[in-house]
């Protein structure tokens, strides 16, 4: 997500709404491995707009869910709060289980990553494991 705030520091002199959407590989901690790290591959969009919008975000998660073939009625995939994530505003900070496990992160930014990035209006986000929606995927098509 890094990447898209500096794209939105960039254009934060344009007009409202905003959004944003990318697909590209992170670095991540990782203790087990020989340099210490790992490439994960994510899909990240954000919304910048007068109000936070998180509904605009919300739904383009449901449909990159759906079009792997997760099914929310079927509790396949869920959302759960997630107070620790510090990006995200109290109360507004979901993790996104695929099949009981953590694959990402959806919410609106907390007011000092707003403040950190220059940025006057609310913004909200979504981040998924690519390898994990596409493992799911996969797994539907056999």
């Amino acid at each position: 997500m890094p990447g898209l705030l500096k794209c939105l520091y960039g254009n934060r002199g344009e007009n409202v709404p905003q959004k944003l959407f990318e697909v590209s590989d992170t670095v991540v901690k990782e203790n087990s491995t020989d340099t210490g790290a790992v490439n994960v591959r994510k899909i990240a969009a954000m919304v910048i707009d007068t109000s936070s919008n998180f509904e605009v975000i919300h739904g383009l998660m449901d449909l990159l869910m759906t079009k792997v073939g997760a099914d929310f009625a079927k509790r396949e995939y869920s959302l759960e709060e997630d107070n620790s994530d510090p990006r995200f505003f109290p109360t507004r900070g979901f993790s996104v289980l695929l099949g009981g496990k953590k694959i990402g992160s959806v919410g609106v930014l907390h007011p000092e990553v707003l403040a950190n990035f220059d940025l006057k209006y609310p913004v909200s986000c979504v981040e998924l494991e690519f390898d994990a929606l596409f493992t799911h995927f996969k797994a539907q098509q056999e």
